[in-house]
């Protein structure tokens, strides 16, 4: 997986990552990588998910949004963007 960086592309390992939607509730994570268009990782950046960024999920409903929690912020995501957001588990 490539990612922009500051105008430069850098290569990703994905390891154990997984997406953030499979989170279990009141899961720590750290954002691995965003995968998607310039767009969506463009607006994902802005929000705050960047790369090495600390993310709690807060609330994740079946069908529905998941709520998760970002430096100091509550963002609703949908399901299908969460699933672009690659994280780090790190335990409840």
């Amino acid at each position: 997986m490539f990612q922009p960086r500051g105008g430069r592309f850098r290569v990703f390992r994905f390891g154990e990552a997984i997406p953030l939607a499979m989170l279990p509730e009141g899961c720590r994570a750290t954002v691995a990588a965003l995968m998607g268009g310039r767009g969506l990782v463009r607006r994902l950046s802005e929000m705050g998910f960047t790369p090495g960024v600390e993310v709690v999920l807060l609330k994740s409903g079946s069908p529905g949004p998941v709520l998760v929690g970002v430096r100091g912020s509550r963002v609703a995501l949908g399901r299908g963007v969460a699933m672009r957001v690659l994280v780090y588990p790190r335990g409840g």
